[in-house]
């Protein structure tokens, strides 16, 4: 599966970004999160909350980050 984030300019869609991700690896955590690590909590509304559905792999990429 590819996930994009993209913007329109001058009534034309811009690619910023682009993951291939494998579905089979996903979890129940974040999509997110998942697809662009700890930079999709910058604007997440839940980012701190009990809402915050991160889990294991907000965890795991908070403890991986230097």
């Amino acid at each position: 599966m590819k996930v994009q984030k993209g913007h329109v300019e001058d009534g034309a869609v811009v690619i910023d970004s682009s993951v291939n991700i494998e579905q089979h690896s996903l979890s129940s955590d974040c999509w997110p999160i998942q697809f662009y690590g700890l930079t999709a909590c910058k604007d997440c509304e839940l980012e701190g909350t009990p809402r915050c559905g991160g889990g294991e792999t907000l965890k795991r990429i908070k403890k991986e980050k230097p």
